[in-house]
């Protein structure tokens, strides 16, 4: 027999939600047990009420909601309340239960004892010794042998600490579950645990579960409640850590997520890795909207890579995150990091893929915060030597778009590895360039960039290889099939092409290869 222990679900509808997949995933939801603290810091208090009312869900009361439906409480205005932001919690949370959500929480005894598969439980908010009691990880081991002497049942289940734990004490196994809906431990994922009973035999199972924390997070603000109780949701912290830090909050936090996640690879559609590391990602953050900028990045080429990312974020509304895996470092000890830059997101291999994305963010005096990714609670339980898109990359990409602080992957760092690129060198006569790019038409892109051009295009001669081209073409349809033209492309570089043809075929040019530009006085 399999049940599912929640507690502390605090109004939090999609953590909820997603605990329940997971358990179901499990077979653990045709039992629940809730201990307490259904309402309170959470936008959605009457639908998880309204949910605890199902008859497989054997329920206790907690003591936030306890404190939301007293009447003198309520006719008092929570005056006993001392902090003004609670306070409004308070009677925001009593507004938004109907009458029979509050009905339903005065029904519901402070705890329960329960027999079951031959196993005798009690189900509290706090402890034994009574409804307000606090067990924590750290509740010294002498207490809990001294609840033991007073309950006559093998396990006792509780909440109310929001940590999760299983201990034993004088033959009695003590569980708190942990917290639904508002973690408090700097990890704001979901909390629950599955109780498994066999033969008289009980074993407990400690879960953290990933889910939308921005549905939350703006179904909050629609509430006109105080921002606090946005950020306890963000970081995963309670109200007086948050209050004590919100003025390190803005850059830590990053932009919101915009629930879009590219990829950029060079693994081709060959084979499964692409579809796997989307599995990853949806699995942990199945909201997301997956956009391919490429994955036929020439195998291994960190250039490339970096070229094409470039190239492409300008064009991704602000909180995108994107995942770049072109690693051919993988499972040595080159890093792995995520990054802030500007507005956008990013999770890759330290290896200089993020090189040209830096370099504007400097120019143009963006905001750049990069963490090494040390942190493995948000990876993949088995990591592999050889495919960390799947087992590391693809895992932090999908928590950052759940909303996750991109402080919670690991430690800051100001040393990323930078590519050395090749720059044009301005001569007497032009300029110096060369190929850096070929794309899937064969035509050529160059390091120069078109603004670096004078207007009067026609005073422009471009020699590559064997070949002189006079002036440059607006675009293709200006000149007949099978011309070689110069031409600004749409990345704004020099390129080279045959219309309707296969410039690089034609030349036979590789990156690397030089061009020249004279520039006719």
């Amino acid at each position: 027999m399999k049940i599912a222990l929640v507690a502390d679900v605090h109004g939090n509808l999609p953590a909820l939600e997603a605990v329940l997949r997971h358990a179901r995933n499990r077979g653990a939801a045709e039992i629940i047990f809730n201990l307490g603290d259904l309402t309170g810091y959470g936008p959605f208090p009457d639908e998880v009420v309204r949910w605890s009312c199902a008859p497989q869900i054997i329920s206790v009361l907690g003591d936030y909601d306890k404190k939301v439906i007293d009447k003198q409480q309520h006719k008092a205005g929570w005056k006993s309340v001392k902090n003004t932001d609670k306070r409004k919690m308070f009677a925001w949370t009593y507004d938004a239960l109907s009458k029979r959500s509050r009905k339903f929480l005065l029904s519901l005894p402070e705890s329960r004892t329960i027999e079951t598969g031959g196993v005798k439980i009690l189900l509290t908010h706090g402890s034994p010794a009574g409804h307000g009691d606090y067990l924590g990880q750290d509740t010294p081991h002498e207490r809990l042998v001294a609840l033991a002497a007073i309950s006559d049942a093998s396990v006792v289940l509780s909440g109310h600490s929001h940590q999760a734990f299983s201990r034993q004490a004088n033959g009695v196994l003590f569980i708190n579950p942990g917290t639904v809906g508002r973690p408090d431990d700097g990890d704001p994922r979901a909390s629950y645990a599955i109780l498994e009973i066999e033969g008289g035999e009980v074993n407990c199972q400690h879960y953290r579960v990933p889910y939308d924390i921005m549905v939350n997070v703006h179904a909050l603000r629609r509430t006109g409640l105080p921002e606090v109780f946005t950020q306890v949701v963000r970081r995963g912290l309670n109200y007086d850590a948050v209050i004590g830090r919100m003025g390190d909050f803005p850059m830590a936090l990053g932009p919101e997520p915009s629930g879009i996640v590219t990829l950029l690879t060079d693994f081709s559609l060959m084979d499964h890795y692409v579809g796997v590391m989307k599995g990853v990602i949806k699995e942990i953050a199945p909201q997301t909207t997956l956009i391919d900028i490429s994955h036929q990045v020439r195998p291994h080429s960190i250039v490339e890579g970096a070229y094409l990312l470039a190239q492409s974020v300008p064009y991704f509304a602000p909180g995108t995150v994107h995942i770049a895996v072109v690693d051919p470092g993988v499972g040595t000890a080159r890093r792995g990091l995520a990054a802030q830059i500007g507005g956008h997101l990013f999770v890759a291999p330290d290896n200089g893929l993020l090189t040209l994305v830096l370099e504007k963010a400097h120019t143009e005096g963006e905001p750049v915060q990069l963490i090494s990714l040390t942190n493995q609670a948000y990876w993949l339980a088995h990591i592999s030597n050889t495919f960390h898109g799947r087992d590391i990359f693809a895992p932090v990409g999908a928590h950052l778009i759940n909303g996750l602080p991109i402080t919670n992957l690991g430690e800051a760092m100001d040393d990323p590895v930078l590519l050395n690129l090749a720059q044009p060198q301005h001569t007497h006569t032009g300029w110096e360039a060369e190929v850096i790019r070929v794309d899937g038409f064969g035509n050529i892109c160059t390091n120069l960039m078109g603004a670096a051009l004078p207007y009067e295009n026609q005073n422009i001669t471009v020699r590559i290889g064997s070949e002189t081209i006079r002036g440059l073409t607006r675009t293709f349809g200006d000149a007949g099939p099978g011309t070689l033209i110069a031409t600004v492309g749409s990345s704004g570089c020099l390129a080279i092409a045959v219309v309707n043809g296969n410039a690089a075929q034609r030349l036979n040019v590789h990156v690397g290869t030089p061009v020249l530009i004279v520039i006719d006085e």
